[in-house]
This record gives C-alpha cells, structure tokens and sequence, in this order.
C-alpha cells in the first residue's frame, strides 16, 4: 500500500494483527518459536492483549488516521470468532516466518458477482482444513502452481483454488465460507458467501490432532473428485501395513516391529537386536513423537519404556532400524545432522511422478530429521551438496538420483487413486557402496509445500518454489471438454 493509504474495515485487521506483535519483545518470541509445542501459553498472551486494543482502541488510536475505529471497535466487541481469527494470524505470525500473503478477514459477506470477478476461473479446487494457523502456507503454492500450470497450458486461469475450514461446509459439497488469493491486491481474503459455492474437486490438508477420523468423515461429505480420498489414505496412515507392502514390492525399508500397547516384551527385543533404533506412533504424521534410542545407552529400557507409553497414547507404536547411513555435514559449523527427503509425487493420468520436495535436517545426527524435534528444512540440492557417510564426504550422481525417483514412484503406486503424496526417504549406502533409498512411510496430506522446490533431473540445480503442474491436468481434465457457465457454481 502506498503511505497514508486509508484502511478498510477489512484492511484494519492486519492492522490489529501488527499491533499485537509490536506488544511481544523479541525474547518473548524466541521463547515461544522454542517451545510451541510444549507451551500454549502465547495463546492466552495475545488474548490479554487484544482484549485491551479492544478496550481503548477509541481513546488511544484514535489519532490513527485512515481507520474506521466505531465499525473496527464494534467488531472487536461483538464478534468472537473475529477476535479468535485476529489471535490466529498473530500467532502464526510469532511461530512462523512469513511465507504466504497477508490475510484480511471481511467483515461482510460476498455475492456471487463479487466473487466472480475476483475468481475468473470455471473451475473450483476446494482445499479443507481445520487447524488454521500456518494453513496459508500450505495454500499459497497450491495457487501459484494452478496459475502458472493454467497460464501455461490455457493462456488464462481455469481453476479457482479456495479453501474453507472444516465448520464452513454447507453440506452436498458447498462452501458458506471461503478463503482465497486476491491476485490484483495479492492478498488472502476470507469472507462469508451469500449463496454458497459448488465444489469441483477437493483436497483435505492440515486436519490437526483428529486428522484420521475428521479425513474419513469430511470425504463422505463431496462427491467430487477428490485429491486424497480417505478410503486410499487410510493405508498411508498405517506405517506398519505401508512398509509391509513396500517390502512386498521388493523396495527396501527399515526392519520393523509394530508394538501393541502394553508389550513391553517385544519392544524390549527389537532394542536387543540392533544397535540403533526409532520408536515412533505408528499413526503420527510430520515428525511427531519420533525418538532414537541405542542399545548401549544407559537406562535404554527405560526410556524406551517412557517414550512408549506417550506413544500408546495414539494407538500402537512402531519400532525401526535406525537406516540412514548418509547424512549431511553443515558447511558452517561442521556439526553432521540427520537427513530424510520429502518427496512429493503427483499422478499424471498414468502414474506417479517426483516432482517436488525438500529436505528435513536434524539437529545433529543424534536426533531425528525433523522440525518438530529441533531440525530445520533445506533445498534439496542444498542437502545433496554436504553428504556424508562413515566419516567422509560421499557424492550422489546422476544415476544414485534416478534410481531414487525411480523406486519413489514404484513406492508411491502402491497407492491408486491418491493424486498428491509425501514421501519420506532415508539416505543408506548399499552392499556395493552406492547411495540408495530407504522408504520411510507415506503421508496422503503432506506439509511444508511451501518449502518444496520443483525438482529436475539434475538434482543439484537450484529448483523454483512449487509443489507440482502435472496435479492439475489430473484434477480437472473435464475442463477440456466442458464448460461451466459461472452462476452454475452458486
């Protein structure tokens, strides 16, 4: 916005949004980027905060120029889910760095004209969710692939990709409420519809703690095509049945041992037998709960017991072979950390296809190649450039490559009619001294799309930020032969 630009009813949330962070000092925010999985007590913070913006915001900001204070004020005071939506984008804004545009909540509801000028497509992809902090993160690459997928191969835009949290479902596979990508303000807009809108295809992505059973419930509710069908994403779900299956295939995976809650016994033998295990809930997703103990550690036992019982606490566990024998050396402080690939393969009408990823860093090889333990992301070429195994440097060629993507898609075939995967692989060395695969489990709603870069035969080249182009020929190829008059949506 240019200086001294008025702000809109709408417009002003992002200003309540900053005026909230500017209440936090930065010691505070380090404290909670650290600990936002074991303290929520920045929720109940932003909370205080907002409740005095909105207790003095007349006398004290005033003076403000350009702002509406009386209908701003009023929203504030009378709408809860406004002030919750406020706390949400504020604590996205402490936990996360910014990687999506910024969000305006509108106070009134669209009409179908409003929204047809704005979503020029004939073509509506819905993304659902129901844990909305840091879900504009996972949307926004998803809009920029369908643009420059429809640009490319239309000249113009043909899909409109929205999104709606799991409570604005209108039932029969409408939407009451919306949010979506304003590109001629390049800004995320959420607003309520004065008719609700017709859904053409649809992906579930974000689901939260309950991610399994809210899955199954919501894809009963569209009959269209949908990206991830929870009847094909119930066997990703299940990593035991997953890696069973990839073994069957002849793919290698780690050995493993699902452990039922309460057999201590078998656990305690699996340890036994390697050197190195992970323990982990074997219906987890994104990291959670994952753990490395070693055989000759002091009090193993017990600590596996320990970690166990959290674990049981979602179903049964599932126990593994430490695997990932290539791991990468930080260039700047020489520390070596865990390493695992996410690999994001779409269905291109005759079979899945590598197209994008990242890599997942640990800590330091002692701990597990994940964020939420500690670990960070990176560009893949960027891990590729650092391997090392045994104490050396190792360099991965052209051909370790292909055979990489190569058995990725054999993975990801297990899995007809899941259009969109993330696929997490380990780095091992085989018995001849190559870089091979190791298949970790599968993950029918991937995260950190917008860490993934597009992907080339040539691994080590710096790839551009998307997800994936083939997806959307596979989504609405009907939009090749029919044509949808824009008032059918409504």
């Amino acid at each position: 916005m240019k200086a001294d630009s008025p702000l809109s009813a709408d417009e002003a949330g992002v200003f309540v949004k900053y005026l909230l962070l500017a209440g936090l000092d930065s010691a505070e925010i380090r404290y909670w980027r650290i600990h936002r999985h074991t303290d929520a007590g920045i929720a109940y913070r932003l909370q205080a905060l907002l409740n005095d913006i909105a207790m003095t915001a007349a006398t004290r900001l005033e003076a403000v120029p350009g702002i509406d204070w009386d209908i701003l004020g009023r929203s504030l005071a009378t709408s809860a889910y406004y002030r919750r939506r406020i706390i949400e984008l504020a604590l996205e804004a402490v936990l996360s760095e910014p990687l999506a545009p910024e969000l305006c909540v509108k106070l009134a509801s669209s009409s179908p004209d409003e929204l047809s000028a704005v979503l020029p497509g004939t073509w509506h992809h819905a993304v659902i969710f129901a844990s909305p902090v840091c879900f504009t993160h996972e949307l926004y690459p998803l809009i920029v692939d369908a643009c420059v997928h429809d640009l490319e191969r239309f000249g113009k835009p043909r899909t409109n990709v929205l999104a709606a949290h799991s409570d604005w479902l209108a039932g029969q596979g409408q939407l009451k409420r919306i949010l979506y990508l304003d590109s001629s303000s390049g800004r995320f807009i959420e607003t309520d519809l004065d008719v609700p809108v017709r859904t053409d295809s649809v992906q579930f992505l974000c689901l939260g703690r309950e991610e399994r059973a809210m899955h199954a419930a919501m894809s009963q509710s569209f009959a269209c095509v949908q990206v991830n069908p929870a009847s094909v994403s119930r066997l990703a779900d299940d990593k035991a049945a997953t890696l069973a299956a990839w073994s069957a295939l002849g793919l290698d995976v780690p050995a493993y041992q699902e452990i039922a809650p309460g057999d201590w016994e078998t656990a305690y033998c699996f340890l036994d037998r390697y050197t190195e295990i992970v323990a982990k809930p074997n219906q987890a997703t994104e990291g959670e709960l994952v753990a490395f103990f070693r055989r000759d550690q002091a009090h193993a036992r017990r600590e596996l017991a320990r970690h166990l019982e959290c674990c049981w606490a979602q179903g049964s566990a599932i126990v593994q072979q430490r695997r990932d024998g290539v791991c990468f050396r930080n260039p700047v402080s020489g520390v070596k950390q865990s390493l695992a690939l996410r690999l994001n393969l779409a269905f291109d009408g005759e079979r899945h296809r590598v197209e994008s990823g990242y890599a997942q860093l640990g800590q330091d090889e002692r701990h597990p190649a994940s964020c939420g333990r500690g670990g960070q992301l990176a560009a893949i070429d960027v891990a590729l450039s650092g391997l090392t195994s045994g104490g050396k440097p190792i360099r991965l060629d052209v051909a370790d490559w292909n055979r990489i993507c190569e058995q990725a898609e054999r993975a990801a075939d297990l899995f007809a009619g899941l259009l969109l995967m993330g696929l997490d692989v380990l780095l091992d060395r085989d018995l001849h001294g190559n870089i091979s695969p190791v298949f970790l489990e599968a993950n029918p709603r991937p995260a950190g799309l917008s860490h993934s870069r597009l992907l080339a035969d040539d691994p080590f080249m710096p790839a551009q930020i998307g997800v994936s182009l083939k997806l959307w020929d596979c989504i609405n190829p009907l939009t090749l032969s029919l044509s949808h008059d824009d008032a059918s949506h409504y």
